[in-house]
């Protein structure tokens, strides 16, 4: 059997982490840091973080509203996210969206140091910025364009809505060449496996839910569940998270259930003022608690003293937010969103409700309020599915699996005959 470092001359093989838009949060920021320790800890690679422009004002881009930019072209920065360092490397004309999915010398030749590229990204078109690196491509995605842009078509309307569809239809062409170049896509949940079978080579696909530190996210030790508050942690300024949904079916539980926990929101971004003013329109105002910018200490007892996790998004690739909930033994009440239904266990670690539905989201989160023994069972099954399934462990090992196949059939093409 021949090395499976097909470039190095010492040391582990090098893999390139191109994530868009890690300053923005979410998921796919975490499912970054996420293959990061994974690929580090393994003792096999070296992960080195590499950041690509994504907003129409990305300072190290060729912007056509800065004419000073037009001859310095795009730059590669040094910079540092989450105490890793990483490169950020630019895009040309990147006020037009399309732009930013496009390869460019700059990034080619960053990329091709490297042994082996890995994708981190929310729609599969991010993937044709390797068009012409020349490395194995893996690609970990969440979800498609056209699924991603609903809630935000239906909130634009005029110039920016009719700019809105054309860019989608352009990249909902441009994914399905993406997902035939690239050497394995992984993906974090049942539909977009089943989805993407039937766009390219089927072999090709590899179900990977991203995983979570079930060290770190746990019960706690230091007596029971004090069942202090309905919990739910994201992006809320987001329109895909629905939070006017959630604020309607939490007046509706208050109006059968009066004694029922506040609502806590936790994220880097709160609701947004019409979602504000939908609360104070309920009266359910000073019953709802924003907390910003948590730590993971905070955020972990959050989750350890919640009564149950509610979710109430549009649509959602997996929904990490989630697991970290059911790894802290705490019940879900989500939407039946996409991502959700390959976490959460109907019935045994949680309930699904249908999109859009305030009443059913109200019924399922009564049932749970109202039933300490039902929360404890449900509590137990979502901690032990979290382990089993999700840890990282259980998860890095297909990611790692797959790197060592694709460096090997490398080194193997590489030493073969002339």
């Amino acid at each position: 059997m021949t090395s499976t470092d097909p470039a190095r001359s010492g040391g582990c093989p090098r893999v390139a982490l191109v994530v868009p838009g890690l300053e923005q949060g979410g998921g796919v920021p975490v499912v970054a840091m996420f293959l990061h320790r994974v690929l580090a800890e393994s003792g096999r690679y070296l992960p080195e973080l590499v950041s690509i422009a994504m907003s129409s004002r990305d300072d190290s881009s060729v912007r056509l509203l800065a004419p000073n930019t037009w001859h310095r072209g795009v730059r590669v920065r040094d910079g540092e996210w989450s105490g890793k360092p990483l490169r950020h490397v630019g895009a040309s004309l990147v006020e037009l969206e399309f732009q930013r999915y496009r390869p460019r010398r700059a990034l080619t030749d960053l990329l091709r140091s490297f042994d082996l590229v890995q994708v981190v990204a929310g729609v599969p078109a991010w993937a044709l910025v390797t068009r012409d690196v020349g490395r194995p491509v893996g690609l970990q995605v969440a979800t498609l364009v056209a699924v991603e842009r609903v809630a935000i078509a239906s909130r634009r309307s005029g110039v920016l809505a009719v700019w809105q569809r054309l860019m989608t239809r352009l990249l909902t062409r441009w994914e399905v060449t993406a997902l035939r170049r690239v050497d394995a896509v992984f993906v974090e949940n049942q539909w977009m496996y089943d989805r993407l079978r039937g766009l390219m080579d089927a072999s090709k696909v590899i179900f990977a839910p991203p995983g979570i530190d079930t060290d770190v996210f746990r019960p706690t030790d230091s007596g029971p569940r004090r069942d202090e508050s309905i919990l739910s942690v994201g992006r809320l300024s987001d329109p895909r998270k629905n939070v006017a949904l959630l604020f309607r079916a939490y007046r509706q539980l208050l109006e059968s259930t009066p004694a029922a926990p506040e609502l806590v929101l936790a994220g880097n971004a709160g609701p947004t003022p019409d979602d504000w003013e939908l609360a104070r329109s309920l009266g359910i105002a000073d019953r709802v608690r924003f907390l910003e910018n948590v730590t993971r200490a905070e955020l972990v007892e959050l989750y350890q003293h919640a009564a149950l996790y509610v979710l109430s998004s549009d649509e959602e690739g997996l929904g990490l937010v989630i697991l970290e909930a059911m790894a802290c033994g705490c019940p879900v009440v989500s939407t039946d969103c996409g991502g959700p239904s390959t976490s959460v266990v109907q019935g045994e670690t949680g309930f699904l409700v249908p999109l859009g539905d305030a009443e059913a989201l109200a019924e399922k989160m009564r049932t749970l309020v109202t039933d300490a023994e039902l929360r404890r069972r449900m509590g137990t099954r979502a901690r032990e599915r979290a382990v089993s399934v999700f840890s990282l462990e259980a998860t890095g090992r297909l990611f790692l699996d797959w790197f060592d196949r694709a460096l090997q059939a490398r080194a193997d093409r590489n030493e073969g005959p002339p």
